[in-house]
C-alpha cells in the first residue's frame, strides 16, 4: 500500500516560538501558524500548531517572532493523550521538516535581509542556509556565464545534494 504524508503551509506565526528541550536534551520549538483561506467574498483563517526539532527548531526560535510570515513543509502527526481529568484527548499537529522565512525585515532596523531565508532538516550545516540573507548584504542582479567558472580547479558539474531518509517503511 502506498502512503504519503506531506503538507505545505504559508502563513503568519500566531505566537512567539517556544524552544524547549526533551529529557534527552533534544531541542523542540513549538509555534502556531495562521493561514488565510479566501473564498469568493469571505475570508476565513485556519490555525495549525507546528513542532520543529533540533537545529531547525533552534533556528526558528532564534530568528522568528509572532506575526512573521513563514512557509512550513512537513508532515501531519496524530497524537493522543490522557488529560488530567482522565478524559482522552487527540490532536493533529504539523511536524516541520523544512521552513522558508518569507518576506524581509525593514531596511532601517539594522538587521537587513535579502528576502527570504530557509532552514531545513537536521543535516544542514549551521554556517549558511539557515541564516542566509541575514548578514546585512543586499541582493543584486548579476550576469553570470559558464565561462566565469572555467578556471575553478575542481569539477564544474554541480553535485546533487544527498539526503538521508530514515524510517520510511
Amino acid at each position: 500500500m502506498v502512503s504519503f504524508n506531506k503538507v505545505i503551509l504559508a502563513g503568519n506565526i500566531t505566537r512567539d516560538p517556544e524552544l524547549r528541550f526533551t529529557q534527552g536534551g533534544v531541542p523542540v520549538c513549538s509555534f502556531g501558524i495562521a493561514v488565510n483561506r479566501v473564498r469568493s467574498q469571505t475570508e476565513e483563517v485556519d490555525f495549525f500548531d507546528v513542532s520543529a526539532w533540533r537545529e531547525l527548531g533552534e533556528t526558528i526560535a532564534n530568528y522568528k517572532k509572532k506575526g512573521d510570515p513563514i512557509l512550513v513543509e512537513g508532515r501531519l502527526q496524530y497524537r493522543t493523550w490522557e488529560a488530567q481529568d482522565g478524559s482522552k484527548r487527540s490532536k493533529v499537529d504539523v511536524t516541520a521538516e523544512n521552513v522558508q522565512f518569507l518576506g524581509g525585515r525593514p531596511e532601517g532596523n539594522g538587521s537587513g535581509s535579502g528576502g527570504g531565508s530557509s532552514a531545513g532538516g537536521s543535516r544542514q550545516s549551521s554556517g549558511t542556509g539557515a541564516t542566509g540573507g541575514r548578514r546585512g548584504s543586499r541582493q543584486e542582479d548579476v550576469d553570470i556565464s559558464e565561462s566565469d567558472f572555467e578556471d575553478i580547479p575542481f569539477g564544474a558539474e554541480p553535485r546533487a545534494k544527498t539526503r538521508v531518509v530514515e524510517g520510511i517503511l
